[in-house]
């Protein structure tokens, strides 16, 4: 009974009902992923009113990858962390395959997708331009993950071919690209603003940014998971960061509680120096351009403002700032408006880049082919 879909699916949904999420976060350096309490530091007898902290749950995670590398003989430069979803993570090898894994850390199991069957452009470095999602199919109960493979036209334009692979078939498909419109379209990645992030998993649909390559406009792309369209979002119409080639200011959506979410940072020079102006808003109705609402504006010190991530309640997001060279960590209260410094309470905590939600379950339990670590 325990190996049963309907088992792990009920499991899931009673630790969503539980509350039972922790915060899994990655640290790109040395490639290692850990989890934290997300508690609000309720028991954190160190918060105060000036600091807050988040605890370390377990550091028994060790990265699949490295161990299915080590195993297979794979020449890699390491793994890339592609997204979180319902306890499961995807991660994209940096090998000649891009050999990607779906993995299970609560019951150290993970899965190899096949390789694929789209080609990249070989003039250009495959592991920069190939780009990965990963996102759930509740329609289905099936996870997925979302291929994009670009070729260069010459100048700015660009072709993509898109296909997605699912967990229960094990196979990939390709898709008919509605996405980009005449080849005019260009996903904006860490060329543009100094940082990547992973799609952000809303409403059942993958939402990431793009810019049009003859205006350098940007939009916000949609992927609905269950139907397998593309769609396309504005982004809020008082965002002061419209074109991509700004490299004053950095954009970035993301997911906030249930909500779509936009951030932008903007640096300016003021007589005490120079500032960082972050704003967010949030989506209140999906999809519905004018519901776009904007959370808090605040002022930062500091060169370079990253988003990290968001609280599980929402009211802390968590900020990643460079001052004077030095990485700092802040979090924005979205009730108060309140700035604290932030701590990661952990031996890798300065170099985490990307927090997600993550909820313990049975998926792959059941599954065959699989590897155990």
């Amino acid at each position: 009974m325990i190996k049963s879909s309907a088992f792990i699916h009920t499991h899931l949904e009673s630790n969503h009902r539980n509350n039972d999420v922790q915060l899994l976060l990655h640290h790109p350096e040395f490639d290692i992923y850990s989890l934290y309490r997300d508690d609000d530091n309720k028991d954190d007898s160190r918060a105060c009113a000036s600091s807050s902290t988040f605890i370390e749950y377990s550091t028994n995670l060790d990265n699949p990858y490295a161990f299915y590398a080590e195993r297979t003989g794979t020449k890699t430069w390491g793994s890339e962390f592609v997204g979180t979803c319902n306890g499961l993570v995807c991660i994209a090898g940096k090998d000649i395959d891009l050999t990607t894994l779906v993995w299970n850390p609560s019951i150290r199991k993970f899965v190899v997708l096949p390789k694929s069957g789209v080609t990249f452009c070989h003039e250009y470095d495959h592991r920069e331009v190939i780009t990965f999602a990963f996102g759930y199919d509740r329609r289905a109960n099936d996870y997925k993950v979302l291929r994009r493979v670009p070729c260069f036209l010459g100048g700015p334009l660009v072709s993509c071919q898109y296909e997605i692979w699912s967990l229960a078939k094990g196979s990939w498909k390709t898709l008919i690209n509605t996405a980009n419109d005449r080849h005019q379209e260009r996903d904006i990645g860490n060329r543009f603003f100094e940082a990547g992030h992973p799609p952000a998993f809303v409403n059942g649909a993958l939402h990431w940014l793009q810019a049009n390559v003859s205006t350098w406009n940007i939009s916000i792309v949609s992927f609905d998971i269950s139907g397998e369209v593309f769609g396309k979002i504005a982004i809020p119409p008082k965002a002061e960061t419209r074109k991509c080639f700004d490299f004053n200011r950095h954009c970035v959506v993301s997911r906030y509680r249930e909500s779509l979410a936009f951030f932008e940072s903007c640096r300016e020079r003021r007589e005490s120096g120079l500032v960082l102006l972050m704003n967010m808003w949030v989506m209140e109705e999906y999809g519905v351009a004018k519901s776009w609402t904007k959370l808090f504006a605040i002022c930062l010190e500091g060169s370079i403002c990253r988003l990290v991530g968001c609280s599980k309640s929402g009211e802390e997001v968590v900020l990643k700032l460079i001052v004077d060279d030095i990485v700092e960590y802040q979090s924005v209260n979205t009730k108060t408006k309140q700035v604290k410094n932030f701590h990661f309470d952990g031996e890798c905590s300065t170099y985490y880049s990307v927090m997600g939600a993550f909820t313990e379950n049975l998926v792959l339990l059941d599954r065959p082919n699989v590897f155990t670590y």
